[in-house]
């Protein structure tokens, strides 16, 4: 990591959802500040190598973990442990925003690699499982 204060940030885009990585460099884990739009999300998957912590900053959101949902409000957190299949839906009618903080670091790489699958995205989605293998990450099933 490295030491300092910025106020600009790479924000990636994918699906609905934007995604403001919050440090960038090298370091124990990723922070994320993610906007999801209404009706959008990550469906069922699992992380089979990095620990996950989401917490509610605005909105309504339907988070899938294990074998049951259940929907939160700001203030919310939802632990996500790694192998436990999980997602998440905006079920409000504005937008909402979660912190995801996940351990070890790389998921901002993911996310690096979603905003960069070509336009118009609907016609690469194949690029989507091979995407998802290459950061240990398996879609299990749809939004939650």
């Amino acid at each position: 990591m490295k030491p300092g204060v910025t106020t600009e940030f790479e924000t990636t885009e994918f699906a609905g959802i934007t995604a403001k990585i919050i440090n960038p460099y090298p370091g124990p884990f990723t922070v994320l500040d993610m906007t999801i739009k209404p009706g959008f999300g990550a469906p069922a998957h699992i992380s089979s190598t990095e620990d996950k912590l989401f917490i509610v900053i605005e909105g309504q959101l339907k988070y899938l973990i294990d074998d049951k949902t259940e929907t939160v409000r700001s203030g919310a957190r939802v632990i996500i442990p790694r192998g436990v299949v999980h997602g998440f839906t905006n079920v409000g009618v504005g937008d909402a925003r979660h912190i995801l903080v996940s351990t070890p670091r790389r998921h901002e790489e993911f996310f690096r690699d979603l905003h960069n699958i070509p336009e118009p995205r609907e016609r690469h989605m194949d690029q989507l499982p091979a995407i998802a293998r290459r950061h240990d990450q398996s879609i299990v099933g749809p939004l939650p």
